[in-house]
């Protein structure tokens, strides 16, 4: 039975196994010019020695002429010789253009089949001339021609010379719109985008004759009447002719009007079961009583189907039901919501991220594969990867998968963009003088999601350096945690009376207890020493003043309900944070530190203008009878109040005005407008004026008599240019302090930038 078995399989082995098999021994490579003979054996589906037969061959034919290189290839066995022969399609060896001034060679080519080294085609090439053509025709040249000289070179190659006359270009002398008796003509000419030509319109872009953009204002008359009520509005005719010297153009447009409808019943109809109709009647901003409005009729569907995506429904149709009543002039409208189910997430497909790791992105997702699709976590999810601030862009596109209409895959598209900085900033101010500040930080060190930075400032007073990591996702869970230290030195004995040399290092711990609600904790340690001490230092700066180890806990709670709109980088909503720090546990200070901050932005003007209002409280409380020393208490003045320099506002000894003591507590706020320069967008310039306010409270220091201290609420205000430049964010401000004490210390000026790799 075996070896029947056997010769069964043999024969089976045979017969699918051709008997005219040959080796191949020496392949020969004939009527080739610019390939080498090497390149054409490697699109072959064999090599010298291998065992080949009538399949084998017919491949390797296929394969050449899908390399697009030859126009004809022949395989000839002789003897286990194999000769190839081949006949090279012609290539393009140069293109250039002769005769075009008005539209550059770079903004042609890049609309042309044609390339240099690549395939000879006549046919193509015959295209590509007719697209130059259209071109011009779309500039108001419509006389425009173009002809496409080819020149025969050696070794198969071409040349294509493509020869322009522009001619003069065309404009539209007059534009006529017959059979309009609700709106004037001059009201219908704002509406269409062809303007009439006159010599005083320098700035006018479409005063030239173009047939696409005239058969796109029959579309713009359309919408307009439409959306004003008049259903039964058509564009009767359009035409266009030349003028007795054959250059100009007359436009006509025949247009009927027709009734006036005002909307009467608008409903809604759902052929999906169980769909809370009352639900999304709130979405309807078509009201009774107007003139129909298509557009708002369109924005009301678009509002239905946003609605309905919250609750999981991906893909809806709606129609938009229109029923007139000619005698009444009524349209009764109904938006018919057709049958739909509820889908679920297939496939998350993350593309582009070519440095991001792919697990970055997906744990900041509001959403994960089997989840119910919800147009809400989409959108979140577009916040959640825009404020990493590793990309430029993101994208989330839902494509239902093809015969399952339950079932979506989701498209995460993004756009990568430098996440390195590194940051300049030069000034001067009356305390430090001159100053220069250097930084470098890796939002995104390698593709992780872990941030590395290091920060130094110098000046002939002050060299601070610090250095920190935070890890976003510890273990593999939504727990941020991060390590800083920092040195620093001051030299303030000519002013504060003393020098001050800290180093520290500290430890924190973040987590999200939901979307908007999130806390961190911390600790820290450092060793904190006064030197060189003045001789005629006042007495209530002396109090504090010595060799300190402080260490401190603390935790910060945030609250934030915001939307950024990462076009225009503008914000909508509010943020709240509450920090509290503890010192005591050992060392040799003891205080307890509170802060409430509180910020509520406003966009509008199409989200390209912002208003913000800041208010900032805190609260520094000694413990155990101990006195703060200045290093503790509070600051205004800088950022915080600008107008003043940083430090210079408070309690100052009357023997040196240059000895600012601090505050035991502070109050301060700012109300800011950020609005467009009329730059474009592109190049990302805005504007700012402000006014800032703020108070700061004495100092305990009830032994010191020279003590100058007033309770008078400083205010200050100002403008501003914000560039985010290709080398970094610039910011120049001016401010003036208009509520003041004569011995605050004022700054009118203040300017910092930053550079991105």
């Amino acid at each position: 039975m075996k070896r029947i078995l056997v010769f069964f399989s043999l024969c089976l082995f045979l017969s699918f196994n051709p008997v005219n098999a040959e080796v191949v021994k020496e392949i020969q490579v004939v009527g080739n010019g610019r390939i080498h003979p090497d390149m054409i054996k490697n699109f072959l589906s064999f090599k010298e020695g291998d065992e080949i037969d009538d399949n084998v061959l017919n491949k390797s034919v296929r394969t050449l002429y899908k390399s697009g290189f030859f126009d004809d290839v022949k395989i000839e066995e002789d003897n286990g010789t194999l000769l190839i022969t081949v006949s090279e399609n012609p290539v393009i060896d140069k293109i250039a253009f002769e005769g075009n001034s008005e539209i550059k060679e770079e903004d042609i080519k890049k609309e042309m089949a044609t390339r240099e080294r690549g395939i000879f085609s006549p046919s193509s090439i015959k295209k590509d001339a007719e697209n130059i053509k259209t071109m011009y025709k779309r500039l108001g040249f419509f006389k425009a021609s173009v002809d496409a000289k080819v020149i025969k070179k050696p070794d198969n190659k071409y040349d294509v010379v493509f020869e322009v006359i522009e001619g003069e270009k065309g404009y539209i002398k007059k534009i006529q719109i017959n059979g309009n008796e609700s709106f004037s003509t001059s009201q219908l000419f704002d509406v269409i985008m062809s303007k009439e030509y006159g010599w005083w319109k320098l700035m006018e872009m479409f005063d030239t004759y173009d047939e696409d953009r005239i058969l796109y204002d029959t579309d713009l008359l359309r919408n307009y009447y439409t959306s004003n009520g008049f259903l039964d509005f058509d564009v009767v005719s359009y035409s266009s002719k030349m003028d007795l010297s054959q250059k100009d153009f007359f436009i006509t447009f025949n247009i009927k009007e027709g009734k006036r409808y005002k909307v009467g019943d608008v409903s809604i109809n759902s052929q999906i079961p169980d769909l809370n109709i009352e639900k999304l009647k709130k979405e309807i901003i078509l009201p009774s009583g107007i003139f129909y409005d298509e557009s708002l009729a369109r924005k009301t569907v678009s509002s239905l189907i946003e609605k309905m995506g919250e609750d999981g429904f991906a893909f809806v149709n709606i129609e938009i039901l229109k029923r007139p009543n000619k005698e009444t002039g009524i349209v009764d409208v109904v938006f018919d919501i057709q049958n739909s189910s509820k889908a679920f997430v297939n496939k998350i497909d993350i593309k582009n991220n070519t440095r991001t790791y792919e697990n970055v992105i997906r744990r900041n997702l509001a959403f994960d594969e089997q989840d119910i699709f919800s147009t809400t976590k989409l959108k979140q999810s577009e916040q959640n990867l825009m404020g990493l601030g590793y990309f430029d862009s993101v994208q989330l596109f839902p494509r239902q998968v093809q015969g399952t209409p339950d079932k979506v895959n989701i498209d995460v598209n993004v756009k990568e963009k430098s996440t390195g900085e590194l940051s300049l900033g030069a000034g001067w101010s009356s305390l430090n003088k001159g100053f220069f500040e250097f930084g470098i930080k890796e939002n995104n060190f390698m593709g992780k999601g872990q941030t590395v930075s290091f920060t130094s400032t110098f000046s002939g007073r002050q060299n601070n350096f610090s250095l920190s990591f935070v890890e976003p996702y510890l273990f593999d869970r939504d727990l941020m945690g991060g390590i800083d230290a920092y040195y620093n030195q001051y030299r303030y004995t000519s002013t504060y009376g003393y020098n001050i040399d800290s180093i520290g290092l500290g430890f924190k711990l973040g987590w999200s207890y939901t979307d908007n609600l999130s806390q961190r904790i911390r600790w820290s340690a450092k060793n904190e020493r006064m030197t060189d001490i003045s001789s005629d230092l006042p007495e209530g700066l002396l109090v504090g003043i010595g060799d300190y180890n402080v260490f401190k806990v603390g935790q910060t709670l945030v609250y934030r309900d915001q939307i950024v709109d990462y076009v225009n980088d503008t914000k909508n909503g509010y943020v709240i944070t509450l920090s509290n720090d503890y010192a005591g546990f050992g060392g040799d200070k003891y205080f307890v530190k509170s802060d409430l901050n509180m910020k509520q932005t406003f966009s509008f003007w199409d989200n390209e203008w912002m208003f913000g209002i800041l208010v900032n409280m805190g609260k520094i409380h000694s413990l155990k009878d101990k006195v703060l020393s200045r290093s503790d208490r509070y600051l205004l003045g800088g950022d915080n109040l600008r107008g003043f320099d940083y430090g210079g506002v408070g309690a100052r000894s009357s023997l040196n005005p240059n000895y600012a003591y601090g505050g035991d507590w502070v109050v301060n706020g700012t109300f800011q407008l950020n609005f467009p320069v009329g730059i474009p967008k592109k190049y990302k310039v805005s504007g700012y004026i402000f006014y800032d306010w703020g108070k700061l409270g004495s100092p305990d220091l009830p032994n010191d008599t020279f003590i100058m201290y007033s309770g008078k609420v400083r205010t200050s205000a100002g403008y501003g240019i914000l560039w985010n430049s290709p080398i970094g964010a610039i910011n120049l401000s001016w401010a003036k302090a208009l509520e003041y004490e004569s011995y605050d210390d004022l700054q009118r000026f203040r300017f910092s930038i930053g550079s991105s790799f």
